[in-house]
């Protein structure tokens, strides 16, 4: 957990002493090289927004940001998702009376209209996780996410409900608005910690999520007009208690529960995907998680169906005093950096829309000081209207090192972006990789071009500097509850002296950091009749590195 550039002169011991004790050894990497070979004539599709999405894992607990500590996610987030929105507890049922079964029309959708509001002054839209109340199903079985697993015990009532709450935002947005909206039917609906029939079998569960499906669907559309944008979220990449895919065989099909004719809409199909911790992989890669998915709707013939991630990243790492999780599913270490990256290329490859993220800050979705993923995002959101260039490349890499790129151009601003990275499984990694780009540009022969480089590194991370104060004051992992190698040091601690002594002594230093944005340096370069820019740069270990360049005359 070493941050390289921090501690060039520190000596071996030191440097050992802050290493997650569980991976990797001190010695150096070999080199890495790569030479990657962009031609800007050769332009694919947009690549699009891949970073437009955060999530709120309850919609009631949110509090929209009243101060900005330089997380300002309007930049690059275009949704916001409210998990399990509609329901799941006393707490997050829309109800005046969520504990009186008696009567189930006391309908109380302030809570929802207000955060929606919220969003839209954000400049999003909201992304609505519907979810069956705990009031319509009396026999609870509250599971480990704290919210009933069950069906409700009558889907016309829970029909009723999502009409009703449909109709109170269009009441409040209006119909266009609220149809230009997302909706999705439950969170990992394959996943039986949060959703089962009454016995908890496959077979059983399948057919109630089916039926849920179609109603909710039913509901939305008898509200706003047919074709909502409305799909599912399932685990995926990890074996649930049914296969997700025949819910896509279903939707072509099978007969509506509800409408009794043949299939249901659904416009996406999002998955999870977290990787088990830095230095283990999950043993389905996201491209493989999706492909499956892609493979079985085309199969069915739903060729335009689009694809996300409505939740992931990073498992775990090192324990604190309860768990090894780590919060929001983020190191704090510069490896963050390179794997977000990589996701992004993951992304563009496989042509996957977005991965939604549960923060980008030190302390939830527009809330406290920016993390380093948050300047990857303020970066990669340039992509967004850019084609895809093609790019072929030369590598010799050290042993389970990663590296590679993305180049694109923006024929609005005639801007050509390029990115790569530096990447290994492993938060001990410390080797650098030299990597040169040719790019072939003949449309800017012998005219001269402004380069901006931009490199994020350990140079530019605040959570190196807590490493050092957490050493130095002697802080121990269990300090914290989850991970300490979490970067959400705001809502980290679990002792009440170090969250006191965070605030008082080092919180102050670490957002005046974190507000610091990386140093982007520019230079100009006269381009030859051949129409040939080349360049190398050294990236150090989990680093990543930005392009723009523009034509002057």
């Amino acid at each position: 957990m070493v941050c390289s550039r921090a501690w060039r002169l520190t000596t071996l011991v030191l440097f050992s002493l802050l290493l997650f004790s569980t991976t990797g050894s001190l010695q150096a990497d070999s080199p890495t090289t790569a030479r990657f070979n962009v031609d800007a004539t050769k332009r694919g599709e947009p690549i699009g927004n891949k970073v437009s999405t955060v999530n709120l894992w309850q919609l009631q607990t949110w509090n929209p940001p009243t101060k900005d500590e330089g997380a300002n996610l309007s930049e690059f987030v275009e949704w916001v998702q409210f998990m399990q929105a509609t329901g799941g507890n006393a707490s997050r049922d829309l109800f005046l009376d969520p504990n009186n079964t008696d009567v189930l029309d006391d309908y109380a959708f302030g809570a929802l209209l207000d955060k929606c509001r919220a969003v839209l002054q954000l400049g999003a839209k909201p992304t609505i996780k519907l979810s069956v109340p705990n009031k319509l199903s009396k026999e609870s079985q509250i599971a480990v996410f704290g919210v009933d697993v069950l069906p409700p015990d009558d889907y016309e009532v829970y029909y009723r409900y999502i009409c009703a709450m449909a109709k109170a935002l269009v009441d409040e947005f209006g119909r266009d608005e609220v149809k230009s909206w997302r909706f999705g039917v439950l969170v990992e609906f394959e996943n039986a910690d949060w959703f089962h029939d009454k016995e908890k079998t496959p077979e059983g569960s399948k057919a109630a999520f089916f039926k849920l499906y179609d109603y909710s669907v039913a509901a939305l559309e008898s509200v706003l007009g047919d074709n909502v944008w409305v799909g599912a979220h399932a685990m995926a990449c990890t074996e649930g208690l049914w296969d997700e895919r025949e819910l896509l065989d279903h939707c072509v099909k099978d007969v509506n529960a509800k409408t009794g004719e043949r299939g249901t809409t659904i416009k996406y199909f999002a998955v999870s995907f977290y990787d088990d911790a830095p230095n283990r992989p999950h043993p389905m890669t996201l491209a493989e998680t999706v492909a499956r998915i892609r493979e079985r709707a085309e199969a069915v013939g739903l060729k335009d169906l689009r694809y996300g991630v409505d939740e992931g990243r990073i498992l775990s790492a090192s324990k604190g005093r309860n768990a090894g999780d780590l919060t929001f599913r983020i190191v704090g270490q510069t490896y963050q950096v390179a794997y977000d990256v990589r996701l992004f290329k993951i992304m563009v490859d496989s042509d996957i829309d977005y991965f939604s993220m549960w923060s980008y800050s030190s302390s939830s979705a527009w809330s406290g000081y920016p993390l380093l993923s948050y300047r990857v995002a303020q970066n990669l959101v340039k992509y967004k209207d850019a084609r895809r260039l093609r790019l072929t490349f030369e590598q010799s890499l050290a042993d389970g090192v990663d590296c590679n790129g993305v180049a694109a151009f923006d024929e609005g601003t005639e801007t050509l972006y390029a990115t790569a990275y530096n990447f290994k499984y492993d938060l001990n990694y410390v080797g650098s990789a030299d990597v040169t780009f040719d790019f072939n540009a003949p449309f800017w022969k012998e005219s001269r071009v402004e380069v901006t480089e931009t490199i994020i590194d350990d140079s530019d991370n605040f959570f190196c500097d807590w490493l050092v104060d957490k050493e130095r004051l002697q802080i121990p992992d269990e300090a914290f509850s989850w991970s300490p190698d979490s970067g959400c040091l705001d809502v980290g601690f679990v002792d009440p002296e170090v969250t006191t002594r965070y605030r008082a002594e080092l919180r102050a230093k670490y957002v005046e950091k974190a507000q610091r944005a990386p140093e982007r340096k520019s230079r100009v370069v006269k381009i030859g009749a051949d129409g040939k820019l080349v360049f190398t740069v050294t990236l150090p270990r989990h680093s990543a590195v930005f392009y723009e360049i523009k034509q002057i005359d």
